[in-house]
């Protein structure tokens, strides 16, 4: 478990009275079939989905006010009705709102596995963004505005923070972006994140998605952090991390690397 320092917003944009709790999560990657169709990869899959169940426990064990999915949730397009009914029924146990966006492994493009569903087999606290121009979720309840784009086309033309809304005052302001971080525009890597748009943003957080480690790219007065994965995707790893973020009413926001543990790893 990992906690960074606080920071203090200089802005003078009145924040609500209240303090708000959030587990931000990405990279998820259920179903995904990296090993293959065999035992092995069975194994992983199965793993990952325990992973996932294990995010929704802890945000509902920690009382978040509010649960965040930053892309890739799935691996692929490639998800049985099985599958699906799994993370959608996983996600339906949260006991707080949850806000999605999708990655550019379950991109909103014509093989979308989130066109075709009606908002009715969807959880009730489920709020799923799937406008690629942006959109504005506010959440009343908790003082809290999001915002956040599909992701189309995983492509250097795509820009995960393009067309963001000034911040509300007397709101919490939280951004979800799914895309590659760097200090200037000056790259052709797909899906770019540059300093500046954090840091002209002035929200008081954005939640990013798409690298799977742990990484602190605030700017400026916005804080801005890669959860990394909770799954354990990699040789050798039987653990994930997700991210808990505390912002308290005089301004400062915490975050605190908080680990995600397979139950039942055993090593060998």
């Amino acid at each position: 478990m990992q906690e960074t320092a606080p920071q203090t917003a200089s802005n003078a944009r009145k924040r609500p009275s209240r303090r708000l709790r959030v587990v931000h999560t990405s990279d998820v990657h259920l179903e995904t079939d990296t090993f293959g169709a065999g035992p092995r990869g069975e194994e992983l899959r199965r793993r990952v989905r325990q992973a996932f169940a294990s995010v929704v426990e802890l945000a509902n064990a920690r009382h978040a006010d509010l649960l965040l999915i930053v892309g890739d949730l799935f691996d692929s397009a490639r998800v049985s009705e099985e599958g699906l009914a799994f993370a959608l029924d996983t996600i339906g146990k949260a006991r707080m709102p949850v806000v999605m966006i999708p990655g550019n492994h379950d991109a909103h493009d014509e093989r979308s596995i989130y066109a075709p569903l009606p908002r009715t087999v969807l959880p009730s606290n489920l709020h799923l963004i799937l406008e690629p121009e942006g959109v504005t979720i506010d959440l009343p309840a908790i003082s809290t505005r999001l915002w956040g784009r599909a992701l189309v086309e995983h492509t250097p033309e795509y820009r995960p923070l393009f067309g963001m809304p000034a911040p509300a005052p007397d709101m919490w302001n939280i951004g979800l972006a799914h895309g590659f971080f760097m200090e200037d525009g000056d790259s052709y890597r797909s899906s770019p994140i540059t300093a500046a748009e954090i840091a002209d943003s002035r929200y008081d957080y954005i939640a990013l998605g798409h690298v799977h480690v742990w990484n602190d790219v605030s700017q400026g007065d916005t804080r801005a952090f890669y959860c990394g994965t909770p799954a354990p995707l990699y040789s050798g790893d039987h653990s994930g991390w997700v991210a808990w973020v505390e912002c308290d009413p005089d301004g400062k926001v915490s975050v605190e690397r908080v680990l995600v543990p397979s139950p039942d790893y055993q090593s060998g």
